[in-house]
């Protein structure tokens, strides 16, 4: 009933608390640079009570293992800068790699064995809580928990990039999917609270397509209720499925028509769709911002968005920590060109071999600055890697502080496609066993493999052994994704959309041809030309 209770109050008092998009803006120019002068004050009072002082941290045995104290961190801190102090904990092994924060392999370093669970990792400072999943489904996501005073902190951000590509006051729409995916209703949560509430929001699945139990059900009526009351009402999730993409581009055409300019939030795949389907329709999308997430933004898509006159803005983020960094609009080698919201968020390379790729490479590794962060990490992979570098790139984004940019983001980790994620866990167990199982041959014989089409869509082609003969090609689609959908541990809700999602789009496609080798001749599950370079850095900071 406590639990209840806080989050009844914690809403209401969100919900009140609207503010109107000068005053959002205003505010958030002063806090992210007030932030970013007092960065390492802040590393430091978190680490020290969230780590140091908390017995029930996972980093402890770690740091104990290596006899570091908080004296230790704060001396490399004022010495070396926050960067500094988190290359020397990774080179005592203080550090968590992905398969290690989610509980896949034990942590084995410096005499400590242990075996973790997300929640070890979850932030004890939140109170006002509510769970949403992540949009990776091992099978259903990491259980993340929202706080509102995140959220608010979440708005500036959000105030903060509308303003800077002119489009604070513009009217807003999401297409997610609906709760418990968290993009929808967080981002609806979050324009609303700068004063530019959505005007519609799409949802790729409808709502009696997922499972959801009675508890969250009552937790998203509780949150439309209380916003209606307080008079800050939020748009209800409409289903627009992925075919259906002209309702979405209907919508922009006359909203940039009325207003001269207009934004899309959603997957980086769902916004090459609209734009397909406002060419088809005869529809200038001129002065659209898509601001998409979810999957990586490649040069092919930035370039059929632009097609149509819109533009493409990156917003990169996980789940666990948050918005990350977002695109400035300057031209850039990477589509994806991001700053890193440094106030926020600190990362550093990790050399790691990529498990079921063969592939070694820099992973980053994520440290939270803020004490309203969902998890708090510390040099914690998240399967991601990508270009990492200094940059004093002329833009509002470096004026406030943010000078680092990350670009040509990926993940090993992860299968994804229209804003759907799916990592590993399930997959090797489908293409090693049920598959060979259910139509013959053995593990080599069956391969995921990334592919983007000339449209511009990421498409998933599953390789198939010409040795096995003849099969029916469409019903070892089907025999996947529901497999996928079955999935092995967890609620199936997100599961559910997410193979829904994909089944829509067509996005597995069958290929006869033999598993392609790595450059030793070892076959994996997986295969990403994205993630070949073995070579490949990331530049320290």
């Amino acid at each position: 009933m406590r639990k209840y209770v806080r989050f009844l109050d914690g809403l209401r008092k969100f919900a009140r608390a609207r503010l109107e998009p000068g005053e959002a803006i205003q505010l958030a120019r002063t806090l992210l640079k007030q932030r970013c002068a007092e960065r390492e004050s802040n590393f430091l009072r978190l680490a020290e009570r969230g780590i140091f002082h908390y017995d029930r941290s996972p980093y402890l045995p770690l740091l104990a293992s290596r006899k570091v104290g908080f004296a230790d961190l704060r001396g490399w801190v004022e010495r070396d800068g926050v960067e500094g102090a988190l290359r020397r904990l990774e080179a005592e092994g203080v550090y968590f790699t992905v398969a290690e924060f989610k509980g896949v392999q034990p942590v084995e370093r410096n005499g400590v064995r242990m075996q973790c669970r997300e929640a070890m990792f979850d932030n004890p400072f939140l109170h006002c809580a509510y769970e949403v999943r992540s949009g990776a489904t091992r099978s259903a996501g990491t259980r993340v928990r929202i706080d509102f005073e995140y959220l608010h902190q979440r708005s500036l951000y959000d105030a903060f990039l509308l303003d800077l590509h002119g489009c604070l006051t513009a009217p807003v729409a999401n297409w997610f999917p609906i709760f418990p995916g968290a993009p929808g209703i967080n981002s609806s949560l979050r324009f609303a609270h700068i004063g530019n509430p959505v005007r519609r929001w799409f949802s790729q699945v409808s709502e009696d397509q997922v499972r959801v139990d009675w508890e969250k059900r009552l937790g998203v009526g509780a949150i439309f209720a209380i916003h209606r009351a307080c008079g800050n009402p939020l748009a209800e999730p409409e289903f627009t499925a992925l075919e259906d993409a002209g309702r979405v581009a209907r919508w922009a055409a006359q909203a940039r028509q009325e207003c001269g300019r207009c934004v899309v939030y959603t997957f980086a795949a769902s916004a090459v769709r609209v734009c397909h389907a406002a060419a088809d329709l005869n529809l200038d999308l001129t002065g659209t911002r898509f601001l998409v997430t979810g999957e990586p933004l490649t040069r092919h898509k930035e370039r059929e968005i632009a097609a149509a006159g819109a533009a493409a803005v990156p917003v990169y983020g996980i789940s666990e920590a948050g918005v990350i960094a977002a695109g400035c609009g300057q031209a850039h080698r990477n589509a994806d060109h991001c700053h890193l919201y440094k106030d926020a968020v600190a990362v550093i390379p990790h050399r790691e071999v990529a498990p079921n790729f063969g592939v070694e490479l820099d992973e980053y590794l994520f440290t939270t600055l803020l004490f309203e962060s969902p998890k708090l990490l510390l040099n914690v992979g998240m399967g991601d890697y990508g270009e990492l570098a200094a940059d004093n790139c002329p833009c509002p984004f470096t004026g406030i502080g943010f000078d680092v940019t990350l670009g040509d983001i990926r993940s090993y980790e992860k299968l994804t496609g229209e804003g759907v994620t799916f990592v590993d866990t399930d997959l090797v167990r489908i293409l090693e066993h049920d598959l060979p199982r259910a139509f013959g041959g053995r593990s080599g014989d069956y391969q995921l493999m990334e592919a983007e089409d000339d449209d511009g869509l990421t498409r998933l082609q599953l390789l198939i052994s010409p040795r096995l003969g003849a099969m029916d090609e469409a019903a070892v689609v089907e025999e996947f994704l529901s497999l996928l959908r079955r999935g092995r541990d967890t609620p199936e809700s997100w599961a559910e959309s997410g193979v829904l999602m994909w089944r829509q789009s067509g996005m597995v496609r069958v290929t006869r041809r033999d598993p392609a080798p790595t450059r030793s001749g070892k076959i994996f599950p997986f295969y990403s030309a994205r993630a070949r370079p073995e070579t490949r850095t990331a530049a320290c900071v």
